[in-house]
């Protein structure tokens, strides 16, 4: 084990870990008992990993939902243009940014989105 390099492993274990607790997330409540006691059981078990990762200095960036800024440190894969958005803003992350130790391992891939300029607010007049 010595010289041995496991920041891939950890990373694709992060990502992992990052995936399964979306789609836990977004899953539908089970409609039996048993689905439910399921469905806590592997919540309990993805929380542990990910608490396990942290606390070994791995942590996992989540970009949906957060204003775009050109500067990042990520990696845009797609953008589109939305009449839901003021500014730009990540809509989707692909793979989320992942930190071991406090230094990117894995930059994020984005999806975003920018404003409709053919739906943008109409500019304030100042009458009020």
């Amino acid at each position: 084990m010595n010289g041995t390099d496991f920041t891939p492993v950890l990373v694709e274990l992060a990502t992992g870990v990052w995936r399964l607790r979306g789609k836990l997330a977004a899953s539908e409540p089970g409609e039996t008992d048993d689905s439910a006691k399921l469905m806590r059981s592997l919540k309990r078990q993805l929380n542990s990993m990910a608490d396990a990762l942290h606390d070994a200095g791995v942590d996992v960036q989540d970009h949906t939902g957060e204003p775009f800024d050109a500067g990042q440190s990520v990696d845009v894969v797609a953008y589109a243009v939305s009449s839901e958005v003021g500014r730009e803003t990540v809509v989707e992350t692909i793979t989320p940014t992942v930190y071991v130790n406090g230094h990117i391992m894995q930059r994020g891939q984005l999806v975003v989105a920018g404003p409709d300029p053919d739906h943008a607010p109409a500019p304030n007049d100042g009458e009020g």
